[in-house]
């Protein structure tokens, strides 16, 4: 039986600089209550052993295998098995790791066998996770070549890529997440909504909202050119440039951001955005905005739909840009939207254009008493009928603020 002992200094230092960032398969053959596949489960491997009366082709031809471990010293006929596995097509390019038995006399034999690695006994459970890792790289590593990498090697390279970039993926998107607000500023007098919904994994919005050291609540919300990982990246520069920045009102935090941003923005990109102020205390809003969609704001007493306009370049697009300031009030009942250009730039199957006419009509029908939520969610629920099922081509992210009694 394999000891379970710890294995010596180099072999620990070899597996924990080894990352497990695909979860690899192995194929066990040899007692079911050995402690070597419990161990290599807790490294990350997916450890596959053939049930009692189960043929073991049968588990070759449904599993993914990545490589087999064949413990000679709890299984008999071993030879036998090797040679066996060695004339299926679906594990013939498959490494084998063979664990010998004490005084076996057919070693020799199993070493003339390809692509088979001999573990003697006795032999520590480290130093056999370490010789497995090794060739699963070495089979990785012989699938990147085309020109000597066979079919199997080359999609377990493959499956490896693609499990490290969604591993990468999956990161890049904790980090973007990281950057917007955990929880929404709440103050007497007002609500507030956000719906964020990235194209992608990870996308090139982004919005922000908090409350300043005199009760105002600050609300962001940009739009970087493209999707995927590189608007991402954009994305937190400006979530950066946003901390920064530490002028005043909304024109100056924008022209601030501006000339932090348009000497280090990639050639091509640029950014929109929209900044607002609101006092909670008495309504009033002060807007600005960076080639974005203008603010839609919904008066109850009557409800009409006016847009928060304002004049100035996307961020990025030159360093001495200006930026207007804009000021209203929200009375009770009232609610401003602001929105990227991925809710309202959507099209039909027809090629019609979702716009700002069909968004202020969806607005106008909501009843003056909605929260929000609601609103928002009347807004989503016409986009997507609207859309027809039509695959969304851009990131939508909406931020609804009302103001209430």
């Amino acid at each position: 039986m394999l000891a379970c002992k710890c294995a010596d200094y180099q072999v620990e230092v070899y597996l924990a600089n080894t990352k497990i960032l695909s979860m690899d398969s192995i194929f066990y053959l040899g007692a079911p209550d050995e402690k070597l596949p419990r161990f290599l489960e807790k490294l990350g491997y997916a450890v596959f052993e053939a049930p009692p009366g189960r043929c073991i082709d049968e588990v070759l031809c449904h599993t993914n295998i990545d490589i087999i471990v064949l413990d000679a010293r709890v299984m008999s006929e071993s030879l036998n098995m090797c040679t066996f596995l060695r004339g299926q097509d679906r594990c013939r390019q498959l490494p084998i790791v063979y664990i010998t038995g004490e005084d076996q006399p057919d070693v020799e034999d199993i070493r003339a066998l390809d692509k088979v690695e001999i573990v003697s006994s006795p032999s520590s459970i480290g130093t056999v996770a370490s010789r497995i890792a090794t060739q699963l790289r070495l089979r990785k590593f012989a699938g990147q070549d085309e020109l000597r990498g066979s079919l199997a090697e080359i999609n377990a390279a493959l499956r490896d890529f693609n499990d490290r970039f969604k591993k990468e993926i999956q990161e890049a998107r904790e980090i973007q997440e990281a950057l917007l607000p955990k929880v929404l500023p709440k103050a007497p007098g007002m609500q507030l909504a956000v719906s964020y919904k990235p194209l992608d994994e990870v996308g090139g919005d982004w919005y922000f909202a908090d409350m300043d050291g005199q009760g105002r609540i600050g609300l962001q919300i940009a739009d970087v050119t493209g999707h995927g990982l590189s608007a991402a990246f954009i994305a937190s520069m400006v979530k950066l440039a946003s901390v920064a920045t530490t002028r005043g009102d909304p024109a100056q935090r924008l022209k601030g951001m501006n000339e932090l941003l348009s000497q280090q923005m990639p050639s091509g990109r640029f950014v929109t955005m929209a900044s607002c102020l609101y006092e909670p205390s008495t309504g009033k809003v002060q807007w600005a905005r960076a080639g974005h969609p203008p603010a839609l704001v919904k008066r109850a007493a009557t409800g009409v739909v006016e847009q928060l306009l304002g004049d100035g370049f996307a961020i990025g697009f030159m360093e001495s840009a200006e930026y207007s300031l804009l000021e209203c009030e929200l009375l009770p009942g009232d609610s401003l939207l602001m929105f990227t250009d991925g809710l309202s730039e959507a099209r039909s199957r027809s090629g019609a254009t979702f716009g700002l006419g069909k968004l202020t009509s969806v607005l106008q029908d909501v009843s003056p008493q909605a929260d929000p939520i609601a609103i928002l969610n009347a807004i989503l629920d016409a986009w997507d009928i609207f859309r027809e099922e039509r695959l969304v081509k851009d990131d939508v992210t909406l931020m609804l603020l009302r103001r209430v009694e």
